[in-house]
């Protein structure tokens, strides 16, 4: 997937790492990042849109525990960053769930996050909807395959 495909292009390079840590800070709120989110953010993800390895490693390295949201936003600018707040919550809830396991604190951290980003419950709810069809359509196709 392209970063243009992705909605990603115009995001500035700079604000990748913020936004890793975004999605780092939501997907550690259960207490634990796991390889397979770890793995979705540091390979699917960083692939995807050309992430460089330099801000892989600081991602790798981030204390999400002590991280707080509106710092995080704040640091990204949110001007510039609105016409990506969805495609921010899209991102947490595929990372968070990578694992198999949505859990119930990363919900909460995934709608504080949507608050802070002005996303709407109904939104955070439909978002969260596709996830569960793509994952859906993943396992259909896999057993037909």
């Amino acid at each position: 997937m392209s970063p243009v495909f992705y909605g990603i292009s115009m995001l500035p390079k700079e604000s990748w790492k913020e936004y890793g840590f975004a999605l780092l800070t939501i997907a550690g709120s259960d207490g634990d990042v796991s390889d397979p989110e770890l793995e979705w953010l540091t390979i699917e993800l960083a692939e995807a849109v050309g992430v460089e390895e330099s801000i892989i490693s600081e991602w790798e390295e981030f204390n999400y525990d002590d991280a707080d949201l509106r710092e995080i936003f704040t640091s990204i600018n949110a001007r510039s960053f609105v016409s990506y707040s969805k495609l921010l919550i899209y991102d947490a809830i595929r990372m968070a769930s990578a694992d198999d396991d949505y859990a119930e604190e990363e919900k909460e951290k995934v709608m504080e996050a949507a608050g802070l980003l002005k996303v709407s419950k109904e939104s955070v709810i439909a978002i969260e909807s596709l996830i569960e069809l793509e994952h859906a359509a993943e396992k259909l196709r896999m057993l037909i395959l």
